[in-house]
């Protein structure tokens, strides 16, 4: 990727995700930028849960909405906001560069997770409603049939008021002078502490990697994603209320959930996963 690519303006980008890119801005702050296309609604609610979340105490960037109008910044036709610049490794570089810190690192993961999972935050949306939305958007990949099956599913397992990051994974936690910082809150929610740490099993096990991760961190990340994973949920289940057994219970509605969000390198898979779980596997020859 050129230079220009990774500029904006004379902006340095630093970083970017699927819906916002992340760019270098004044008084050492940095500017989320979301791309083209992006909802100005969806811009808002993330805006208004960051707040929410870096003034429980949760370790998180802080917040700068811009004055008046809705506190977003317009820049290029795209919009944003400035948080706090966070200097140091995602928890993933510091993975892929020093492989053999593994078992510090799952263990470090897990007691972030738990953290997050005991904060009190008010103001989130609901986990249950954002779940009961997204998985009426797979009716044409699985039907009508088995989208009732996953709904039912989701309302007998869901309980809870924790909050949940909803896209937990060692990328969106860096590793500051400070400590651990979780970043990346826009899929945030209160609800079940399960189905959030379903998610990260799923993201260990089988996510596509974050764009700009180069062929050999690909590798590193398919090497260690699965034992990482399974060192992150022993420790993270251990003293805790949730069970093995609940995680797993989750496993085929995160599947639903995550084919809701359309990435092709991983349909295929969550399709048959999600027909073989709610019953039409045999009579699609899925």
């Amino acid at each position: 990727m050129s230079e220009r690519e990774h500029r904006l303006d004379g902006m340095v980008r630093l970083g970017q995700g699927r819906t916002a890119e992340i760019f270098a801005w004044r008084d050492g702050r940095v500017l989320r930028l979301y791309r083209e296309g992006t909802s100005r609604v969806v811009a808002q609610r993330e805006l208004r849960v960051a707040r929410c979340v870096h003034e429980s105490g949760i370790p998180s960037p802080a917040i700068y909405p811009a004055d008046g109008g809705d506190g977003l910044i317009d820049l290029n036709g795209r919009c944003g906001f400035a948080m706090e610049r966070i200097d140091g490794p995602s928890m993933l570089d510091s993975l892929t560069s020093r492989p053999w810190a593994m078992l510090r690192q799952a263990l470090r993961f897990a007691g972030v997770h738990r953290q997050v999972h005991q904060a009190a935050v008010t103001g989130l949306p609901s986990q249950r409603e954002q779940f009961l939305a997204m998985v009426d958007r797979i009716v044409e990949d699985v039907g009508a049939d088995v989208v009732a099956r996953v709904r039912t599913r989701i309302e007998r397992l869901w309980e809870g008021n924790a909050v949940c990051h909803g896209d937990s994974h060692p990328d969106n936690v860096m590793l500051a002078a400070r400590g651990p910082v979780v970043i990346d809150w826009g899929p945030a929610t209160w609800g079940c502490r399960a189905a959030d740490v379903a998610r990260t099993v799923y993201l260990l096990r089988h996510g596509t990697p974050p764009e700009g991760i180069g062929p050999i961190g690909r590798l590193l990340i398919a090497g260690f994603g699965k034992r990482f994973q399974i060192l992150y949920l022993r420790s993270y289940l251990r003293g805790s209320s949730v069970t093995r057994r609940d995680v797993m219970d989750w496993m085929p509605v995160i599947c639903a959930l995550r084919l809701a969000e359309g990435i092709s390198q991983e349909r295929a898979r969550l399709r048959r996963v999600v027909l073989r779980a709610f019953g039409r596997s045999r009579r699609m020859g899925g």
